[in-house]
């Protein structure tokens, strides 16, 4: 590792002070090196920086701990990856505040960008369990990368069915890779680099504490093309990811579920404020990848098709924005009725989805 590699993550470790301030000393000393040998006055005349976090870093103590963190990564097959590395995820490059170091078990490979996240409760009840699965199963064997936090509940089931689907998932944490955390989730968490990776922005041996999860939380709505909510009161973290994949501009996804139950009041909110409703699998596999997906009965066999059926397809094979029932009936020389009931039997494949004003667009 070169000297400002080793500049970079002694930075780091003296002083946790985020990208937005890191990449400020950057811009005033020209590069980490520079910043780590600046004097106390010099880094406090930095908007930002206070006396502690500048006596920490001229200090240098942090030096020798930098050069032990990289000894003690390299001794579990950990890679420590920066900012400007070539293998640094492409998905984290472009948010305000990405992470200046990561650390990565296992590999993230140029498939993991094809990827979807799913959160929700620790405490997930059998309904959320078993869509979080079913969920989790679908997108593992049409090749979506399964991205949760390895907690507790519904990020652990995700992790499980992907595995046991032959997919790829990959575990963000809120603290080091060399503590278990949740401590049940150790298997999980040393079997998933096999498929995936591990992957954290704190140091090897920080603990978890309720500021590191919501920085956790904006690396898997970032890594992520979508995030599903399967199951989620109205104060949680997986509402904190929701909110950041919409702000990165990302699809959010909720499941559906009684109005009577606190652990379905997070993901109908969700749903009241526009998030994609979620009620199969395949659907939303096919939302996300753009790609029709069919359900396991069908998979091997695509619906048949009736004539009229094949018909409204190709019609509307060409018309990305989709159109309206009485158009489509023109078109084709059919009644109303007739073009209503054969977009039903569409949409009830999956092959068309309806959008407000009676327009109707092919599942592509």
């Amino acid at each position: 590792m070169n000297e400002e590699k080793l500049a970079v993550l002694e930075l780091f470790l003296a002083a946790d002070i985020g990208a937005v301030r890191f990449f400020k000393l950057l811009e005033v000393f020209g590069n980490a090196k520079n910043t780590v040998t600046a004097s106390a006055q010099e880094l406090m005349s930095v908007y930002g920086i206070g006396e502690k976090t500048a006596l920490a870093v001229s200090s240098r103590k942090f030096a020798a701990m930098a050069e032990n963190e990289i000894k003690n990564a390299d001794k579990n097959n950990i890679k420590i990856v920066f900012y400007d590395d070539a293998d640094y995820p492409e998905n984290l490059k472009n948010i305000p505040d990405k992470p200046v170091v990561l650390y990565i078990k296992g590999d993230y490979i140029p498939q993991d960008f094809n990827a979807a996240a799913i959160v929700g409760s620790r405490r997930a009840s059998a309904y959320g369990k078993n869509v979080t699965e079913e969920f989790a199963a679908c997108f593992a064997q049409n090749n979506l990368t399964v991205i949760s936090g390895l907690a507790r509940g519904v990020d652990s089931y995700a992790h499980k069915a992907a595995l046991e689907n032959n997919g790829r998932t990959i575990a963000v944490l809120g603290n080091g890779l060399l503590v278990n955390y949740p401590p049940e989730n150790k298997k999980l968490q040393d079997k998933i680099p096999e498929s995936g990776a591990v992957i954290s922005e704190f140091a090897l041996n920080v603990q978890p504490n309720p500021g590191t999860f919501p920085r956790r939380n904006r690396i898997v709505a970032a890594l992520s093309k979508a995030v599903l909510v399967t199951e989620a009161v109205l104060a949680s973290g997986a509402l904190i990811t929701a909110k950041l994949a919409a702000q990165y501009g990302k699809d959010v996804f909720a499941v559906p579920g009684s109005i009577y139950s606190n652990l379905s009041k997070g993901t109908n909110m969700l749903l009241e404020n526009g998030a994609f409703i979620a009620l199969n699998p395949w659907h939303v596999t096919s939302q996300i990848t753009g790609t029709p997906i069919y359900n396991s009965v069908s998979q091997k066999d695509a619906p048949k098709l009736t004539s009229g059926e094949r018909k409204v397809l190709e019609f509307l094979e060409n018309i990305q924005e989709g159109a309206h029932t009485e158009t489509i009936a023109q078109k084709l020389n059919i009644t109303i009725a007739q073009t209503a009931a054969i977009l039903f039997q569409l949409e009830m494949k999956d092959l068309v989805k309806a959008a407000p004003g009676q327009i109707y667009i092919k599942v592509r």
